[in-house]
């Protein structure tokens, strides 16, 4: 009876540390690459992504938001995206502890005018989706692009603003990643 008594307080004991010890770890890390569904054939669909700047990521480099989906036979939704016909809204924010500060966001056409003389750039909400490359499975395409100045935790928040029904049943998921190599 005993020995019957002091397995059941071992056990009792292990398992109060153990919950103690989980309580007390650090929630999991969303470390890039983040990649999350996203259905973006009806307007105003919403998406957030939470995801992590850690050490091993350079900071000095542009980070960005993109768009991967199935490469279509007859090409159309590449096409459209080519032409300038898909437009998403876009807002990134430092999350530090709860205090949000917005983070510029640039697309693909601001970008390349940021690199030529004249008036500055501003970055804003609204990027116009732009392909950058497709490997005969899968067409990605840059959403934004974005510096950071901290490590720490983030959040990107999309919004479709008009409706796109060439991406109805079309698996298209949202990545949070260092940036295509450009050189940019």
């Amino acid at each position: 009876m005993l020995k019957k008594g002091l397995w059941i307080a071992g056990v009792c004991a292990l398992s109060i540390g153990l919950t103690a010890c989980s309580a007390a770890s650090p929630p999991a890390q969303h470390a890039l690459p983040v990649t999350k569904i996203f259905a973006i054939d009806k307007a105003g669909s919403t998406t957030t992504i939470d995801f992590e700047v850690v050490p091993g990521v350079n900071i000095r480099r542009r980070l960005m938001v993109a768009l991967d989906f199935p490469q279509t036979q007859d090409w159309s939704i590449e096409g459209a995206i080519q032409q300038q016909n898909v437009s998403m809204r876009i807002q990134i924010f430092y999350d530090d502890h709860g205090k949000l500060t917005p983070i510029a966001t640039q697309d693909d056409a601001s970008i390349l005018k940021s690199h030529y003389p004249g008036p500055a750039v501003s970055a804003g909400t609204m990027a116009r989706l732009n392909l950058y490359a497709t490997d005969g499975k899968t067409s990605n395409v840059l959403i934004s692009g974005f510096y950071v100045t901290h490590y720490g935790h983030y959040k990107a928040t999309l919004t479709t603003v008009q409706d796109q029904p060439m991406f109805k049943n079309v698996k298209t998921i949202v990545r949070v990643d260092e940036f295509y190599n450009t050189g940019l």
